[in-house]
């Protein structure tokens, strides 16, 4: 037989209780009157239970705050106007439409000015090259195909 001691936090602070009351309640008839530090079980409990009360407020204050920020931020994709995102895009809009051909000047205003060409992938390109590879392939199991039957003649 085995008697698990739960890992959540609830049914310990719980299980806390009722073996400290339990042991209150036998006095000095309890067994557990040996235990080094058993009277220490009851402000542990406490403290635990208050500790784990103030972690869920603060849990639950962080998730709003959270939920507020992206909001605030635009996170969930959409352009909003009333997004830091839209607002820092429309900024950028409007700064590389009057620094043509000097978009470093962007770095000034703090935006990350990457001098590569654009990585913007081109569907079409992508399918052709697919299809090239798709026809190599292709044409190496056929050669295999080939092979493995020329073997077996």
């Amino acid at each position: 037989m085995r008697i698990e001691i739960s890992k959540k936090p609830e049914l310990l602070i719980k299980l806390g209780k009722a073996v400290s009351a339990k042991h209150a309640a036998l006095g000095q008839n309890s067994p557990l009157e040996d235990i080094e530090g058993i009277d220490d079980l009851v402000t542990l409990v406490a403290d635990a239970e208050t500790n784990h009360n103030n972690s869920k407020t603060l849990l639950e204050q962080a998730g709003t705050a959270t939920q507020n920020r992206d909001n605030s931020l635009g996170q969930k994709g959409e352009l909003r106007p009333d997004t830091v995102r839209h607002l820092v895009t429309a900024a950028r809009s409007v700064l590389m439409g009057q620094n043509k051909g000097k978009e470093h000047v962007l770095g000034d205003w703090g935006y990350d000015v990457i001098e590569s060409p654009s990585t913007t992938s081109n569907p079409a390109k992508a399918a052709a090259k697919a299809a090239k590879k798709a026809a190599k392939v292709t044409q190496a199991a056929a050669k295999a195909a080939a092979k493995i039957k020329s073997a077996s003649a």
